[in-house]
C-alpha cells in the first residue's frame, strides 16, 4: 500500500482529477483484456493499483517517476489498455502511469508522425488522410489504441501483409522515453537498435513518452466480403491474392463457419451466408476486378463498400478481424478462448488438416496474413472451444509437434513469448530500470534470479 501523503504529493503534480485511489475507476483502470484467457483470468482479476496516476506532460510524467522511485513503488506503465496478456495490469500493485492524457500530435507530415504517447490511433490515421497518408499498419483496436500502447504492448495488424510489424527496421523511426531513476533521464532513440530495447517491451524497460510513426501514402482502400463453400477454397483464394506482388491489400481475414454468424452487423447485412467460409478484403480493386479473382476459387462477393466508406461506414471491416475476431465469438460464446498460432507457408493446409483430424470442432480456423523479416506468413488467432487448462495447454504442445508456432496468449511471462527482443529489453531494463519497479511479474528470467 501506498501512503496517504504519497498519494497526496502525486495530487500536487497532476491535480486531482487526474489521480484515481479507490472505487470502480481503480478497479476498471486496473485491468486489460486478459480476460480472453482461462487462464489468465483468475490469477489476475483481483490485481490492480493502489493507485493510478494520469500526467499531462512530459515533465509531469518525470516528476511523478521521481516521486515514485525514491518511495522504491513498482510502476506499471499503461495505455487505453487494449492488450489481452495483463502486460498492463499491475501484479504487485503501486502506481499505474496512464499515458492517456499526453494526446498531442507534436508534427504530422505526410512521411512520418510524431505524437506523444497516448494519442489515440485513429486521430492519427484520420489526420494523416488529410494530408494524403495513412498508418502503415494498426491493431483491429484502432478507435481505442494509444501510439506508445501499441509499440510495447502490439505486434502488426491490418496494413502488415505490406508492411511488417513493429520490429521492421523503418516502421518506428524515434522514441522519446524517460528512464526509471531518481533522477529520470529523458532519451530520444532512433537507432534501430537500440530502439529493440523498447518495442514490444510490455512496459518493462522504460515509459515512452512520444514516437514518430512512418506512414505510407494513403490508398483508394475498398472493402469486401467473399464467401466460399470451404475454408480450404477460401484460404486458397487468400494465398492467391496475398502472394500477388502486383497487388496492393491491406486486409485478408479468412474465417470458418461458424465465426462469421458471431459477426451480427455483417449477419444482418447478408454478407454472412449459412454455413460458409469468408474473406474480409481491404483492396484497392473494383467489384468486378475482385470478382474475377475470387471466381476460381468458387467465391462470392457477398457485400462491398468503397472506398469513402472506409473508416466512415456503419460497418468497418477491421473490426471483424485479428483480435476483434475473437472478441466478439466470446461474447457469443463465453467458454470460447484463442491461440496465436504461425504456420508454415508450405505445410500451412496439411498443418489445419492434422490439427482438424485430432481436435475436430473444438478448434476453429481464424487466420490473417503478416509480414516479418520481408517474409509474409499465415497466422491465425485460432478460436478454442475450451475445457480445461490441460487441454488448452496439450493444443499448444500439439501444434508445436507440428511446426505451427505458438505465441502464447496465455503467460504474463513477456520472455515466454517468442516474438520479443530478449537481451536488448533486458539490457535497457538492467540501464534504465535500475531498481527493478517496472512492471515486476512480467520476466520470468527475473523471477527465477530471485
Amino acid at each position: 500500500m501506498v501512503s496517504q501523503e504519497f498519494i497526496g504529493d502525486l495530487r500536487a503534480i497532476v491535480g486531482d482529477k487526474f489521480v484515481i485511489d479507490r472505487g470502480s475507476r481503480l478497479d476498471r483502470n486496473s485491468r486489460d483484456a486478459f480476460w480472453y484467457s482461462p487462464i489468465l483470468k483468475p490469477q489476475l482479476e483481483e490485481k490492480k493499483a493502489d493507485v493510478i496516476v494520469q500526467p499531462q506532460t512530459i515533465d509531469q510524467l518525470v516528476q511523478i517517476i521521481a516521486k515514485t522511485v525514491k518511495a522504491r513503488v513498482p510502476i506499471t506503465p499503461r495505455g487505453a489498455g487494449t492488450g489481452n496478456y495483463g502486460q498492463s495490469v499491475p501484479i504487485h500493485g503501486g502506481v499505474l502511469i496512464s499515458t492517456k492524457e499526453m494526446n498531442n500530435i507534436v508534427e504530422l507530415t505526410p512521411e512520418f508522425a510524431r505524437v506523444e504517447a497516448g494519442v489515440i490511433l485513429y486521430s492519427i490515421e484520420t489526420e494523416a488522410r488529410k494530408i494524403g497518408a495513412e498508418l502503415r499498419f494498426f491493431p483491429s483496436t484502432l478507435p481505442t489504441a494509444t501510439a506508445a500502447g501499441f509499440v510495447a504492448g502490439g505486434s502488426a495488424g491490418i496494413g502488415s501483409i505490406k508492411w511488417g510489424n513493429v520490429w521492421d527496421a523503418g516502421n518506428i523511426l524515434n522514441a522519446t522515453v524517460v528512464t526509471i531513476e531518481e533522477t529520470p533521464q529523458i532519451i530520444t532513440l532512433s537507432d534501430p537498435i537500440a530502439l529493440q530495447g523498447i518495442i514490444h517491451n510490455c512496459g518493462l524497460s522504460a515509459i515512452i513518452a512520444d514516437l514518430t510513426f512512418a506512414l505510407a501514402p494513403a490508398s483508394p482502400w475498398q472493402q469486401y466480403v467473399a464467401a466460399f463453400d470451404s475454408f480450404d477454397d477460401a484460404l486458397r483464394c487468400a494465398e492467391e491474392l496475398v502472394f500477388d506482388e502486383d497487388l496492393l491489400t491491406r486486409l485478408v481475414a479468412v474465417h470458418e463457419w461458424p465465426i462469421p454468424s458471431f459477426f451480427g452487423k455483417l449477419v444482418n447485412a447478408n454478407a454472412c451466408p449459412e454455413g460458409k467460409a469468408i474473406i474480409l478484403l481491404h483492396l484497392t480493386l473494383s467489384p468486378d476486378e475482385v470478382a474475377t479473382k475470387i471466381a476460381g476459387f468458387g467465391g462470392e462477393v457477398t457485400w462491398h463498400s468503397p472506398q469513402a466508406g472506409v473508416h466512415k461506414n456503419s460497418i468497418e471491416l477491421t473490426d471483424y478481424s485479428w483480435n476483434h475476431t475473437t472478441l466478439w465469438a466470446i461474447k457469443q460464446d463465453p467458454t470460447i478462448t484463442y491461440l496465436q498460432d504461425e504456420f508454415d507457408r508450405e505445410r500451412v493446409h496439411e498443418q489445419i488438416a492434422l490439427r482438424k483430424a485430432k481436435y475436430g470442432d473444438a478448434v476453429i480456423e481464424h487466420i490473417t496474413f503478416s509480414k516479418a523479416g520481408g517474409v509474409v506468413r499465415p497466422v491465425g488467432l485460432t478460436l478454442v472451444r475450451y475445457e480445461s487448462d490441460e487441454q488448452l495447454l496439450g493444443l499448444m504442445d500439439y501444434c508445436e509437434s507440428i511446426g505451427i508456432l505458438q505465441y502464447s496468449p496465455h503467460t504474463t511471462y513477456l520472455d515466454d513469448d517468442g516474438r520479443w527482443s530478449g537481451q536488448p529489453i533486458l539490457d535497457a531494463k538492467a540501464e534504465w530500470d535500475p531498481h527493478g519497479l517496472l512492471n515486476p511479474g512480467h520476466l520470468r528470467s527475473q523471477e527465477n534470479a530471485t
